[in-house]
């Protein structure tokens, strides 16, 4: 570990990194001890900024198909064209599930239709409000895919935040795992969340770019979020090869990568939720937590029964019920949070 890889962590306690000082970070903190200390300091950050006080929320996804046409190549949902997305009286019965529990917080996520003006989710929103759930907190994730007109509506319908997740900000490698996307109107939409006065949030995929760009790539794409003042979160996802996609054959995103992405990202931007997302269930070596990853914890998660899974092979946290999937991870969660000494809240 050299003197200015401590040097540099050592002032990432107390004040911000650069670009220079980020990407030197990634290109030296392969080994084990080198990036133990990367995580030390965003796990000292985190505490420092936040607390250790976390949140526990829920997630409901498959709300709406995805229609971007082709498919992001990496991505194993609505492939199958006999899939259906959730009913709202589905949506609404999961909002029931999740505030049974005593959380209040949630996202509705679902596919992208380019050009839509995002009037199925406000038609979403309102249901779940007309059903009686007053005290619940929204977030939605359905792509650039409502107009500002749309966004202005929701926000008075207690949505807080709406995501605009680029996954990555190079454009040749957008191009390349995007191709029915837009990057260009991810940005446009990413800028009008802001304008109707909402919080954005935003998402990475760790594992996404070529081993020659990555580092470069991920330091890229945390400086130009950096530049949305509205920008309240940011989930790190590993790349998994699912086997429904013409990925199946590429390696996983390693563990120990993903975690130095969280724990940079801790180092950059500060005081924002930082959470894992898709990948991290089957990690062993480190947790989002502790990379740095804060302050609040995805505890109830109900989607369609997944076809890219096998469900007999599902954990304990797994149920099944009228064509649907209830993960509850709570009393995981609490048991492990506990053991950190962290204080759970809903």
């Amino acid at each position: 570990m050299t003197d200015e890889l401590i040097s540099i962590l050592e002032k990432s306690k107390t004040e911000p990194i650069n670009r220079e000082e980020a990407l030197y970070i990634l290109q030296n903190t392969e080994d084990e001890q080198s990036a133990s200390k990367l995580l030390e300091a965003a796990v000292y950050v985190r505490e420092h900024e936040l607390g250790n006080v976390f949140k526990l929320v829920g997630g409901i996804a498959s709300v709406l198909p995805c229609n971007l046409k082709p498919n992001c190549i990496y991505c194993p949902y609505w492939r199958d064209s006999e899939k259906k997305q959730l009913s709202t009286e589905e949506i609404v019965k999961a909002v029931g599930y999740i505030r049974s529990h005593d959380i209040k917080d949630f996202h509705l996520s679902g596919g992208t239709t380019l050009g839509s003006e995002g009037l199925d989710v406000l038609s979403i929103v309102e249901a779940i409000r007309k059903a009686g759930f007053d005290d619940v907190e929204i977030d939605v994730n359905c792509g650039a895919a409502m107009s500002l007109e749309t966004l202005k509506k929701l926000k008075p319908l207690g949505v807080k935040k709406v995501g605009a997740v680029f996954e990555t900000l190079n454009p040749e490698v957008f191009r390349k795992m995007k191709p029915g996307d837009s990057l260009e109107a991810k940005k446009k939409f990413a800028w009008l969340i802001g304008e109707a006065g909402l919080g954005l949030g935003t998402g990475i995929l760790a594992g996404l770019s070529p081993e020659e760009t990555k580092y470069q790539d991920y330091v890229d794409f945390l400086f130009e979020v950096k530049g949305y003042p509205h920008l309240v979160s940011l989930y790190v996802s590993k790349f998994y090869p699912f086997d429904t996609t013409i990925l199946r054959g590429q390696p996983a995103c390693p563990d120990e990568e993903a975690s130095r992405v969280i724990a940079l990202t801790r180092l950059v931007l500060r005081t924002i939720n930082i959470t894992g997302a898709q990948g991290w269930t089957k990690s062993k070596l480190v947790s989002p937590l502790e990379a740095g990853a804060g302050n609040t914890v995805g505890a109830i998660h109900i989607t369609r029964t997944p076809d890219y899974f096998d469900v007999a092979k599902r954990g304990s946290d797994f149920t099944y019920l009228d064509n649907l999937e209830y993960r509850n991870s709570i009393d995981k969660i609490k048991q492990f949070y506990e053991t950190k000494g962290i204080q759970l809240t809903t």
